[in-house]
């Protein structure tokens, strides 16, 4: 038997549980199992302003590492695939034990009106060396109209605003 006490707490046990996935499914994860660490295409807008992506080292490499990790964005068309794409744009990371080592690639121009997808992809140099990386994050960072505000941002893809409307709509549903 259920009282009103008890199936709040269950609800909120659930959607503490949702949020929490939705904030960690994003672009990261946890120590790698393969070579590849990322491996995705965006489309470039007028509003996408870089791409970046972030390796972090585990905390304790052992006497390994540092980590070497390629980092390339390929320009593709409707037509090609990543072999036959144009490099844009590629560079070695250093990971080090416990620090993130940072790439980032501002767009230009160019790469909007060229290409339909940029494609990402970091590896590591060495095989095996993955299991050295803690997590990697990646994605685009977009442009800010306008002289005074901006965005909000998100967790994990979602916006704030939408997690703040969840959690405000579900108390509101509990109240009565």
């Amino acid at each position: 038997m259920f009282d009103r006490n008890t199936s709040k707490i269950g609800s909120m046990a659930v959607v503490t549980f949702m949020i929490i996935s939705a904030v960690f499914a994003g672009g990261a994860a946890a120590q790698m199992d393969s070579p590849t660490l990322v491996d995705s295409t965006i489309e470039p807008t007028n509003e996408t302003q870089s791409v970046y992506v972030d390796v972090t080292g585990i905390d304790d490499m052992n006497g390994s590492g540092p980590v070497s990790v390629d980092v390339s964005i390929t320009g593709l068309n409707a037509s090609d695939d990543t072999l036959n794409g144009t490099t844009v744009d590629s560079q070695t990371l250093s990971v080090t034990q416990g620090n993130v080592a940072t790439y980032d690639y501002s767009l230009k121009q160019s790469d909007i009106d060229d290409y339909d997808e940029l494609q990402i992809d970091s590896s590591v140099v060495t095989d095996g060396d993955e299991s050295l990386i803690a997590s990697v994050d990646w994605g685009t960072l977009t442009k800010t109209v306008g002289g005074a505000g901006g965005s909000i941002g998100s967790i994990g893809g979602i916006p704030i605003i939408g997690i703040v409307a969840v959690i405000g709509g579900y108390f509101i549903f509990m109240r009565d």
